[in-house]
């Protein structure tokens, strides 16, 4: 496998999440961006990574009308678990057309081709985990998730086993402690992310 730059930031990623997943999932969301060098949200403004492995960085502040959207999503959604993933399904495809526009380039391409490594605008499952973590992120400290709550990025395969590392975000339902993730890696910007129990993300290759 040749080694390159987005190779070793996927392999220092491996170290920084080899905890046991109990401990990982103690942790909050937020201690995640420190460890990675990243920056996490403050109130409505984030800190966008692309380039992958978060080697550019575009700072914005979520745009009131994104954040009315959720919110409308997100009431009629508070009737259920179910429903409020639905709702959150919504708002992380209208987010990721929403941060094309503003980080500007070429819109992302799904998957993070190779030779897309540095290219503004293009994000690897590192730099949209982050992304997503930090919508989450905020939306939950507005009081908008009913059913759950944002936990710490998880990541699956560790070359070991054969599988390409792979990271995305996570939120579980409060009554019942079932982790979901939520992951637009494979998506173009403005199409709707994967949600998926946790068990069964970590099953994919």
């Amino acid at each position: 496998m040749k080694v390159t730059p987005h190779f070793i930031s996927r392999l220092l990623t491996i170290v920084a999440l080899a905890l046991p997943i109990g401990a990982e999932a103690a942790q909050p969301a937020q201690s995640w961006y420190g460890e990675q060098g990243y920056v996490a949200p403050n109130g409505a403004r984030i800190v966008a990574c692309h380039g992958y492995g978060c080697s550019r960085r575009t700072a914005l502040v979520v745009d009131p009308s994104l954040l009315s959207l959720a919110s409308g999503l997100l009431r009629r959604g508070q009737t259920s678990p179910e429903g409020e993933r639905a709702a959150i399904r919504e708002i992380v495809r209208s987010y990721t057309a929403y941060l094309s526009r503003q980080v500007g380039g070429r819109p992302d391409l799904p998957g993070s081709p190779p030779q897309m490594s540095g290219v503004h605008g293009q994000m690897d499952c590192l730099d949209e985990t982050a992304n997503t973590t930090s919508l989450l992120l905020v939306l939950e400290e507005r009081g908008l998730l009913a059913h759950h709550q944002v936990e710490r990025p998880q990541t699956r395969g560790f070359f070991f086993d054969g599988r390409y590392p792979h990271t995305t975000a996570i939120i579980a339902e409060r009554r019942t402690g079932s982790e979901w993730a939520v992951d637009p890696w494979r998506k173009a910007p403005g199409q709707r992310p994967d949600i998926l129990p946790l068990a069964v993300w970590r099953q994919d290759s």
